[in-house]
């Protein structure tokens, strides 16, 4: 739509630079007489324009042309014309019409040399190069004068006997309306340009807009793909119900770090590789966004062995955790199992290898601290299957 109104903005706007959307054109017909055979010779043809300015009016008068040859053109203020059949200069006694060539200098020049002379009107003929044609003129503020043009042929024949010094009589009538061609050629050229322009910028960005779409579109679906494979990573943490009897947790002094409460009993928590334990409502929706363990910045997604390239190993070290009894956990073989089973402890990796592994560190280090209730309990098994 934008693109149709630029368009017809432009064609409005030549359209309103261009000529008149009408001319009109002009009946010349003149008359004299042939000395030696004593013939009157009469032309009548259609062969005048009006210029865009002139009244659109009947004239006649004899036919006058500049004296001197270098002033055909009626260009310089002080032309004199001949009229054949009018003795002296045109002074406007006898009322008479100009002959001038197109060329050297506006139309409204020529109009104003020749008016200062009295004449009627000023009959312009076109150029050799032209040919048959004739042209619109723009010559305003030149009054009550009759201007036309007339072909160059047209003017030849006219000027003709005049050189000879024959007087020759013209009457200039209105002859018929014509409507302008809406644009020139050149006006069309320059719209199919601007249109055509338009076209390409226009489907230029239309490519743009699809292709940041498509991008995305893919970006979007990679990401439901990553948060697929993050939720089925986050399934696989380990769920323990807190009971009042825990030694591992102490119910008065310790709260989740996301949330800032105590644990309660009942509360459900989730115990990350780094050992680290939070509620499992305030954990899910962080990992799912971070990945990461809130506190340690353990990467709990690649811990748990997904989203690894085929090149790289899975022994990944896991950061030291230093709690009350400073327990330091070593590196760990983290190798995943669809189906695994939970163990009866809270350090409980996902392999066998790893439980064993995280029992041999704790022992090493001394920790006193006793391990977490068996997550399987009838409660806690229906929450975590129901993840």
């Amino acid at each position: 739509m934008m693109l149709w109104l630029c368009v017809c903005s432009v064609l409005c706007s030549l359209a309103s630079s261009e000529r008149p959307l009408e001319w009109f054109s002009a009946l010349v017909r003149t008359e004299y007489t042939e000395p030696l055979t004593n013939t009157t010779v009469v032309g009548t043809t259609e062969s005048g324009r009006y210029g865009d300015s002139s009244p659109k009016e009947t004239v006649q008068g004899l036919v006058g042309f500049p004296r001197l040859p270098g002033q055909m053109e009626g260009c310089h203020a002080d032309t004199q014309y001949a009229v054949p059949g009018v003795t002296g200069d045109a002074d406007g006694s006898q009322p008479w019409i100009a002959l001038v060539a197109r060329g050297g200098c506006t139309f409204t020049e020529k109009v104003f040399n020749a008016a200062r002379r009295k004449a009627l009107a000023v009959v312009i003929y076109n150029e050799a190069k032209n040919g048959n044609s004739t042209v619109p003129m723009s010559h305003e503020g030149t009054a009550n004068t009759v201007v036309i043009m007339v072909s160059y042929p047209k003017g030849m024949e006219i000027m003709e006997p005049l050189r000879r010094n024959i007087p020759v009589n013209m009457v200039i009538t209105l002859g018929t309306r014509h409507v302008q061609e809406f644009i020139s050629g050149q006006s069309v050229v320059f719209v199919a340009i601007a249109f055509i322009t338009m076209m390409i910028i226009s489907l230029a960005w239309l490519i743009f807009y699809y292709i940041q779409r498509f991008l995305y579109t893919g970006t979007q679906f990679g990401n439901q793909c990553n948060r697929k494979n993050t939720k089925k990573a986050i399934s696989q943490l380990q769920l323990h119900k807190v009971k009042k009897e825990d030694k591992g947790i102490d119910i008065d002094a310790e709260n989740c770090a996301v949330c800032i409460e105590n644990y309660k009993p009942k509360d459900i928590v989730r115990i990350l590789p780094c050992k680290h334990i939070f509620h499992r409502l305030c954990i899910d929706p962080w990992l799912l966004e971070h990945r990461t363990c809130p506190m340690c910045k353990l990467d709990v997604i690649r811990a748990l062995g997904f989203w690894v390239e085929p090149e790289d190993t899975l022994q990944l070290g896991v950061p030291e955790f230093v709690a009350d009894n400073s327990l330091s956990v070593g590196t760990f073989r983290i190798i995943h199992e669809e189906n695994r089973s939970e163990v009866n402890s809270l350090p409980s990796s996902s392999t066998g290898d790893s439980l064993q592994q995280c029992n041999s560190a704790k022992e090493d280090a001394g920790e006193t601290t006793a391990l977490l209730d068996d997550p399987n309990s009838d409660s806690a098994t229906a929450e975590h299957n129901s993840h």
